[in-house]
């Protein structure tokens, strides 16, 4: 190997060479463009070459194994932390950097793209350095120039071992300034104080992919992939989403309310693929094998804030424990109506606009804790059909208190048959007949001639409905025999009603 120097000992123990001249490790460039550059000035061949002259494996070099860069490090006369720091260590399925893991798609260890203007100021093929920015799949261009990034014919491991590589070729200019997330990754890289904790908290990775799938839906749309934005577009649309990402939760709040106005699918029972597109096809899939950072629960609260859901429902991996708003959709099927048929009884209740379409129905959502006092009484009403015995009163006289409103249905109907199911809430019946137990036994009458409801009706002194009303108003005595239940056990003294209803 040329420029070897002599030999020195680890711990006493094991005979380490030295790398003469010695050269420095630039803290922007990865281990493996340093080796490269060893390589070239020291063999002027090859990095394999110089790998096994100093019986380092090279498959265990190029995937980062911390013992064959700490054996690299102590021959290059470098610190052995400084190297690491610049390393991306190959494990299951990506990248390690930095105790950050990436996805293979987001960051590359290989030389296969290049500023010209960079390469034209290292000067000699072999002082080439391949710079950590441009392993970022999310780096398109150069910070320092402003020149879009070139990539190499064949990625190679080295920018020494790289073809068709053309140095200060900067035909491709770009007029526009360097993008906010750019600066921001090349300060990271660089390990630059960051001033915003917000950012610091979260892993570049992390960082990247959120903004990216922010801006891909609030640019481009709900069903664009971002693998299928030409560079420009991609670039764009990082940088309108890591402009919102940056400021923080508030403003992440804001653009996903932006993001569902905008969304194409506007029914309140739409699901979150719907009003969300890409951005939510992509943190379902995430959150299952990696922690794509803060915006899961902010998504997440944002899903459960807006969208109709069911309790025991799991968003993005959480499962709601009470459902917070129904649809007239949902709403339908929980008490076993059609959706059209549940829209006319909302609209009688006054829930909904009378002159509301069906399509306007469909994007009006209710809160489920306001609205389950209906829930409550359509599934524990009492049918029309059941009435007169939950009432104790005969078939004509429970249809005459319906018919003439003294018993009012959980939806009114504005004419016999205009509802179909007609349905007395348990707790306003439960109510009426309250207030018939609560008269005074009959035995407290004496000797007074007390009659039944439909005694008194007989004689012409009022209907059903009259007497009921009137009873219930105190407007006529009343007596409760103890062996009757409901209406039946209701006994008016029949001369002094007769009095009062001729006066």
């Amino acid at each position: 190997m040329g420029h070897r120097a002599g030999v020195s000992y680890r711990g006493g123990l094991e005979p380490v060479m030295r790398l003469r001249p010695y050269v420095t490790l630039d803290t922007q460039e990865t281990a493996m463009s340093f080796a490269g550059r060893l390589a070239a000035i020291h063999t002027g061949q090859p990095l394999h070459w110089m790998l096994a002259d100093m019986r380092i494996n090279g498959e265990a070099f190029t995937l980062g194994r911390p013992e064959a860069i700490s054996r690299f490090a102590a021959i290059a006369g470098i610190d052995e932390a400084d190297l690491l720091r610049v390393t991306m260590r190959g494990i299951r399925k990506g990248m390690e950097f930095r105790g950050e893991q990436f996805h293979s798609g987001s960051l590359s260890r290989a030389a296969d793209k290049y500023c010209p203007a960079c390469l034209a100021e290292d000067g000699e093929h072999r002082n080439w350095r391949q710079r950590l920015i441009w392993c970022v799949a999310a780096a398109h261009r150069c910070p320092r120039h402003g020149i879009w990034l070139q990539r190499s014919e064949k990625p190679a491991r080295t920018l020494q071992e790289a073809t068709g590589i053309i140095p200060a070729s900067v035909s491709h200019t770009v007029s526009d300034p360097v993008p906010c997330y750019l600066q921001w990754l090349e300060a990271r890289l660089q390990n630059v104080p960051e001033r915003d904790s917000w950012l610091d908290e979260q892993g570049l990775e992390q960082v990247l992919d959120a903004s990216l799938l922010l801006g891909v839906v609030m640019r481009e749309g709900h069903k664009i992939a971002p693998n299928r934005l030409s560079v420009l577009r991609h670039e764009a649309a990082l940088e309108e989403g890591f402009r919102v990402y940056s400021q923080g939760p508030e403003a992440l709040v804001a653009a996903l309310d932006r993001i569902r106005e905008a969304s194409p699918a506007q029914a309140a029972q739409a699901g979150p693929l719907a009003k969300y597109g890409k951005l939510y096809e992509w943190m379902n899939r995430q959150w299952q094998t990696r922690d794509p950072g803060p915006l899961l629960g902010i998504l997440r609260d944002h899903i459960i804030e807006h969208d109709v859901l069911e309790a025991g429902t799991k968003v993005l991996g959480e499962e709601l424990k009470y459902r917070r708003f129904h649809s007239v959709q949902s709403l339908g099927e929980a008490l076993g109506h059609k959706t059209s048929s549940m829209a006319r009884m909302l609209k009688k209740i006054g829930h909904i606009p009378h002159d509301a379409s069906m399509d306007d129905c469909g994007l009006i959502r209710f809160d489920a804790r306001e609205i389950a006092q209906l829930v409550q009484d359509f599934k524990t009403g009492i049918p029309l059909a059941d009435l007169d015995e939950y009432i104790g009163a005969s078939f004509s006289q429970a249809r005459a208190l319906y018919r003439d409103g003294v018993l009012k249905p959980v939806v009114p109907a504005g004419s016999p048959g205009a509802i179909r199911h007609v349905v007395f809430s348990r707790r306003s019946l439960d109510a009426f007949l309250a207030q018939l137990a609560a008269l005074p036994d009959s035995e407290s009458a004496g000797q007074i001639d007390l009659h039944p409801v439909g005694a008194i009706c007989q004689r012409k002194i009022g209907t059903t409905s009259d007497v009921v009303r009137a009873l219930l108003a105190n407007e006529l005595p009343a007596f409760r025999c103890p062996d009757g239940d409901g209406l039946a056990s209701v006994l008016l003294p029949l001369k002094e009603v007769t009095a009062i209803r001729a006066g």
